[in-house]
């Protein structure tokens, strides 16, 4: 009867420990504020770069987001360093749904590199994206305004 009791207890610490965790988890994932976004002036001028490589996101994300249109959908894109990049250290990736879609150009990189170091969850940007009928026709035209600014926070209001 002795090692019954032994047993109950620990299946109990072993529950309130999964519980404790998953809670835990939960009240992080809770904290995390989104991404700020930027400044745009309605022009959606900028052209991201090197888009071809990556078609295959630009089709996982048109499948899960159910876009069918061949004209391009507004949709946020978050912007996301890459100090890794064998190519260029200031490197800026604009994702949409965890995936790269293409590549900030190399001036505006340069000009967004200091906001991106000081979020490091990254910077989100309005942006029209578009799936052409092949992959050299895929893009995503984004919305920023020069010089480049954070919006204000609508929150204080």
């Amino acid at each position: 009867m002795g090692i019954e009791w032994v047993l109950i207890a620990a299946g109990v610490a072993i529950l309130i420990a999964v519980l404790a965790l998953t809670r835990m988890l939960q009240k992080r994932q809770g904290d995390n504020k989104p991404a700020p976004l930027l400044k745009g002036d309605g022009k959606f001028a900028f052209t991201t770069r090197g888009c071809i490589p990556f078609s295959e996101n630009f089709d996982a994300v048109r499948m899960a987001r159910r876009i069918y249109f061949l004209e391009p959908t507004l949709l946020e894109v978050l912007l996301i360093p890459e100090p890794s990049n064998i190519e260029r250290k200031l490197a800026v990736a604009v994702t949409l749904d965890s995936k790269v879609l293409g590549y900030v150009s190399t001036q505006e990189a340069g000009e967004m590199h200091r906001y991106l170091l000081a979020h490091s969850n990254g910077i989100r940007a309005k942006a029209k994206f578009y799936v052409g009928s092949r992959p050299e026709y895929n893009g995503v035209m984004l919305d920023l305004a020069k010089p480049l600014r954070l919006e204000a926070n609508r929150m204080s209001k």
